[in-house]
C-alpha cells in the first residue's frame, strides 16, 4: 500500500515540475519580450495551468482510493 502512494506520488511529481518548468519558461520569456500580445500570454498560461490542477486533483482522488482499499476489494472478483 506504502509503494502505490510513492509511485502514484512520484509520478505526479513528476508531471507537475514538468509543467511548472514549462510555465516558468514561458512566463521568464513573455515578461521580457514585448512582441508577444497580452491575450496570448494569459491564454497560453491558462493552458500550461489546466493540466496542473486536474493533476492535483487525480492525485488527491488516487490517494483517497488507495487509503479506502477499492483496489483490494475488486481483487476478489
Amino acid at each position: 500500500m506504502k509503494k502505490k502512494k510513492i509511485g502514484a506520488l512520484v509520478c505526479a511529481l513528476a508531471v507537475i515540475l514538468y509543467f511548472a518548468f514549462l510555465l516558468a519558461i514561458f512566463i521568464s520569456t513573455g515578461i521580457f519580450s514585448k512582441d508577444i500580445p497580452m491575450p496570448f500570454f494569459i491564454f497560453i498560461i491558462i493552458m500550461l495551468c489546466i493540466p496542473l490542477v486536474g493533476i492535483i486533483v487525480s492525485l488527491v482522488l488516487r490517494m483517497k482510493e488507495i487509503d479506502s482499499g477499492e483496489e483490494e476489494e475488486a481483487k476478489k472478483y
